[in-house]
Formats: C-alpha cells, sequence, structure tokens
C-alpha cells in the first residue's frame, strides 16, 4: 500500500505504531491519529479539526471504525460518568466509553474501545442512528478530546484551560483561567498585536520535549473562536485574575503547579494518569516561570506583559 508522508509542523513529533495509509489523520499536539474504516464508509472531521489535518500516513494513533447492529451499555458501574453524554468503563484490555442522549433513546449511539495506551482504539456506531449514505464523524466532540486528554496523560503531557499567545518575538505565553477569569478578553486584546499569534483562547495542550515545555493550540476554542494548528515553546505562564491595576506576582514552583493542575484537564479515574500530569506539571513549572497576573481588561495589561 502506498504511504505518503506525515505534513509536518513546528513541535510535531510522530511516534509511528501504523503502517499502512489511513482514511482520514489528523495532528493535535504532535499526537497524529488515524482513522480507518471500510470502503463504503465515508468519513469526515468536525469543522474546527479541518485545519490540524495532515496527510494520511503512519500515526502515533490507530482507530478503527464499524457500523454495529446493537449497542448496549453494560450493567457495570461505570469508573466515570460525566453527567451528560458520555461514561466510561473499565475493561481487562482497555477502556471503553459509552456516548447516549434521551433524545434517541435507552441504547448508546456510539462506543469508543482504547487500550490502556490510548494508541489503538475500536468506534462502533450504532447504525439505526446515522445515515450510511452520508459522511459520519467518529471522534464528534467530545471524543476527540477525550482521547487527546487520555493520551497525554500516559507521560506525553497535558492540557490546560489557557490563552496561549506568541508574540512578535516568538515568545510564547500562557495565560491561565477558570471561566470568567478574562481568557476570551485577553485573546482579543492580544489578536490586536501586529505579528501576534494566539494559539487558543481557552484550550492548550502542554508537552516538556527535549528539555523544553512547549505549548501547542487545540481546535476546542472558547467564546473569541480563536484555535491555529500551531505551537511555540513556552517562555512564562500567567494565572489570570481580575484585579484594580496591573500587576504581576512572582509564584513558587509548588503553588504554580498547583494553579496548573487547578486549571487542567486530568483523567481522575486513573491514578497512573494523575502521576504522569503532576510529573508534567513538575517538569514545566520548573523549567518556566509562572507570576499571578492581576490586570484590567485593556491594552494597558499587554503593555505591561511586553515590557516585563
Amino acid at each position: 500500500m502506498d504511504v505518503s508522508v506525515v505534513e509536518s509542523r513546528p513541535g510535531m513529533t510522530v511516534d509511528p505504531i501504523v503502517h499502512g495509509a489511513p482514511r482520514l489523520a489528523y495532528c493535535i499536539g504532535g499526537i497524529s491519529v488515524g482513522l480507518f474504516a471500510p470502503a463504503e464508509m465515508q468519513l469526515k472531521l468536525d469543522r474546527e479539526l479541518l485545519p490540524f489535518r495532515v496527510q494520511p500516513s503512519e500515526t502515533d494513533v490507530r482507530i478503527d471504525v464499524e457500523w454495529a447492529k446493537h449497542l448496549a451499555r453494560p450493567s457495570d458501574t461505570p469508573v466515570f460518568h460525566s453527567g451528560g453524554l458520555w461514561s466510561l468503563f473499565e475493561e481487562s484490555d482497555g477502556y471503553k466509553f459509552y456516548f447516549s442522549t434521551p433524545f434517541l433513546g435507552a441504547a448508546p449511539y456510539k462506543a469508543a474501545w482504547f487500550d490502556r495506551d490510548f494508541r489503538r482504539g475500536r468506534v462502533s456506531l450504532y447504525r439505526r442512528y446515522f445515515d450510511a449514505r452520508r459522511p459520519v464523524n467518529p471522534l464528534e466532540y467530545p471524543l476527540d478530546e477525550l482521547l487527546a486528554i487520555h493520551r497525554l496523560s500516559c507521560n506525553k503531557g497535558l492540557e490546560v484551560h489557557a490563552v496561549g499567545v506568541v508574540d512578535a518575538q516568538n515568545r510564547g505565553h500562557l495565560f491561565l483561567g477558570h471561566s470568567g477569569a478574562g481568557k476570551s478578553t485577553s485573546a482579543k486584546l492580544w489578536q490586536k498585536q501586529p505579528g501576534v499569534r494566539v494559539l487558543s483562547d481557552d484550550r492548550i495542550i502542554l508537552r516538556f520535549q527535549d528539555g523544553h515545555a512547549r505549548m501547542f493550540g487545540t481546535p476546542w476554542h472558547g467564546d473569541a473562536g480563536l484555535a491555529l494548528a500551531d505551537s511555540a515553546d513556552l517562555s512564562a505562564m500567567y494565572v489570570l485574575q481580575h484585579g484594580d491595576r496591573n500587576e504581576l506576582t512572582p509564584l513558587p514552583a509548588g503553588r504554580a503547579a498547583a494553579e496548573l493542575l487547578a486549571r487542567s484537564f486530568v483523567p481522575h479515574h486513573s491514578p497512573e494518569g494523575l502521576k504522569s500530569t503532576l510529573r508534567s506539571l513538575d517538569q514545566i513549572t520548573r523549567e518556566v516561570s509562572c507570576s499571578l497576573f492581576q490586570f484590567v481588561p485593556d491594552q494597558s495589561a499587554v503593555e505591561m506583559i511586553c515590557n516585563a
């Protein structure tokens, strides 16, 4: 089978385990995912994922997609229930997500099994709920993000609630914040600056590679709708907090790690995943300085960071 070359991007690393070309492939945070399906099944990606699409080739993660004649949720207690669309169950050889909605009935409309390293998976779509004549998106949100979070927790890095900004001097600034902390406001302020790239206004992937912390844009944007398939070395981190004036207060590494953890997407059901996340946080906060940034929502906040 002819195998083409993966489109390379700054900071992208490929640890291939899959031979042969998938039907579709994308890369987020330097982790490439390939989708394989029968010839008669038409596949598509979410609009937000299209900028992250790469040429099909060998990938880090292989996912086989299939039609299912029936799906039933196990009677066991899940290891995690989202309170909404999905539940997670542990199996002897991996993990399985079930997706359901009262709108379609009690039976799950999709199930996704992954091995324990989240390098190989299988997505089963309940055929009665899909029009087989039209393209289907097997990794429809939130499964695409769930896959990324769990793969990162296998000693790859972590995803955080943050704005990622690359300034005109190619320095990477990470602005961390819970909902309402001012992430979208900060992203819009920085977007006005010449030569600035905003990797995301809501969710950023952090990885420690070759002795350096690096941040990656993701497709899971916030209210500002900003997302780039790009990356940069991380120069500084800031915990956002609304204030009456602009003020930076340096944080010790331990406090910085705790602030990042509180704004991270962590698979709490997995002790090993949590340990991996803590190791990543330790590496990153030892390498990159972090400050509490009390700010006012105008251009003076940007000027202060630039001057600092």
